[in-house]
């Protein structure tokens, strides 16, 4: 089975590696096809993941990596359909660089589910966090491109666009999260530095709409990277580092 997943996660990585060579290179119905076939490995990968956990693969940082194409997929769908706005190179790279970091990850074969993780808040509460940090990098990779002075406009607005579509599953992360830790520790707030790094990254992307078209340009790039910044400190950071103690250390 470990074998069976491993194989499945560098065929997700290169089918999203694929879509984005496609689209850069004008394919864009085999971009599609790519993107579709990406979107059922991962499902594929999803359910070895749950198969050989026992439980829902939210867990560990590994099986909250491999979730990522999953969701992201249809947020490229939704972009495109309802939004206008062409980010499926963005979503697929961002899937591509997620299952880069699940094959650096232990697949932890004999993790089960702890007691306060038997919630039923477990899976809305990481899969919220885990649609917004996706929508987050690639704004983050919008906002890089906006850089580029000919299309810069055109960028900014995708960066937009995906940061209005991340902040409300971004909210949701946390107020659930707060819910959740009430019915597990009895409290809503506990001052962990997984929480607060939570608020911080959420306060950054609160700013940036609360200063709305009355930024520069700059001072909304600014924001788009210190953002991001954030979310890599909440997602990767608190949980790699050694010797931080967080209640959150389960996720490890």
């Amino acid at each position: 089975m470990t074998i069976f997943i491993t194989l499945l996660t560098i065929f997700v990585l290169l089918l999203c590696a694929a879509c984005c060579t496609a689209f850069i290179m004008g394919r864009t119905a085999l971009g599609r096809m790519l993107e579709v076939a990406a979107w059922g490995t991962a499902l594929a990968l999803f359910v070895a993941n749950w198969c050989l956990a026992q439980a829902l693969p939210f867990g560990n940082m590994r099986h909250v990596l491999c979730f990522f194409p999953l969701v992201l997929a249809p947020a490229s769908l939704y972009m495109r359909r309802c939004r206008g706005v062409e980010l499926t190179i963005g979503f697929a790279a961002v899937g591509a660089l997620a299952m880069v970091g699940a094959l650096c990850m232990p697949m932890q074969a004999a993790w089960r589910q702890m007691p306060a993780l038997q919630s039923p808040w477990f899976a809305p509460h990481v899969t919220s966090y885990v649609v917004a940090y996706g929508l987050l990098a690639v704004s983050f990779g919008s906002a890089l491109l906006s850089f580029r002075r000919r299309v810069a406009a055109l960028h900014l607005q995708a960066a937009d666009a995906a940061v209005r579509l991340a902040f409300p599953f971004l909210t949701f992360g946390l107020w659930s999260g707060a819910l959740w830790a009430d019915a597990a520790w009895a409290r809503y707030w506990a001052w962990d530095i997984k929480e607060v790094w939570a608020l911080i990254t959420w306060c950054v992307y609160l700013l940036y709409f609360h200063l709305g078209c009355k930024a520069t340009v700059c001072v909304r790039r600014i924001l788009l990277l210190l953002g991001f910044v954030a979310v890599l400190v909440t997602f990767f950071v608190v949980n790699l580092l050694p010797n931080i103690v967080s209640v959150h250390s389960y996720a490890q």
